[in-house]
């Protein structure tokens, strides 16, 4: 019986220049989002096109890089502390009422 090694991938995600994962596709959404808007806006006025595409482009690229910054999966990051009691079982809740009547 032959035997061939599998291969299961490099186990890290994938990277495109500075993006990282999932970000890589957000940075793609944001060129063509910018590219898209800015074609409509300069059909009535190449000026603003072009303003407009620079303008969501560079916004839709600090975006993602502060999220990409954040990390792959979203999390919550509170300085509160959080104190956490016992939930008391109904049983016990009902045998201290009967006790006391």
């Amino acid at each position: 019986m032959e035997k061939h090694a599998l291969y299961k991938g490099l186990q890290r995600p994938l990277v495109f220049k500075i993006f990282k994962g999932k970000f890589i596709y957000w940075a793609a959404m944001a060129c063509i989002s910018s590219m898209i808007v800015g074609g409509i806006i300069s059909a009535f006025n190449s000026l603003m096109g072009i303003l407009a595409f620079i303008c969501i482009l560079i916004s839709g690229m600090f975006f993602t890089i502060s999220k990409q910054k954040q990390g792959l999966n979203s999390k919550t990051r509170d300085d509160s502390i959080y104190i956490l009691q016992p939930k008391q079982h109904p049983n016990n809740f009902k045998n201290e009422k009967q006790k006391s009547i």
